[in-house]
């Protein structure tokens, strides 16, 4: 009982409406809902970190992304230029 009081007092200070209660709690709710335990391990991480291989596979996705660049870029260009007809023979 004292703590509804409690609550409903706090909620009135704060001048909550109910859809601002209902985020309120639903987020500090979630914050507890879930909690992580690490079990076992050792408590490190290795990474097989090469940075040779990184920018190959940059390369890479560079490569194969060049066309949607080329193609986005033509379109854009594109539209500059019939605006640019409309508004010179107006």
């Amino acid at each position: 009982m004292r703590n509804k009081l409690a609550k409903k007092e706090f909620f009135r200070r704060c001048m909550l409406n109910s859809k601002q209660k209902v985020i309120t709690l639903t987020a500090g709710l979630s914050a507890f809902a879930f909690p992580a335990f690490a079990e076992g391990g050792g408590g490190t991480l290795t990474f097989n970190f090469d940075p040779a291989e990184m920018f190959t596979w940059t390369n890479t996705m560079l490569s194969a992304l060049m066309p949607v660049l080329y193609i986005t870029l033509g379109i854009s260009l594109a539209f500059i230029i019939i605006n640019a007809l409309k508004y010179a023979f107006r």
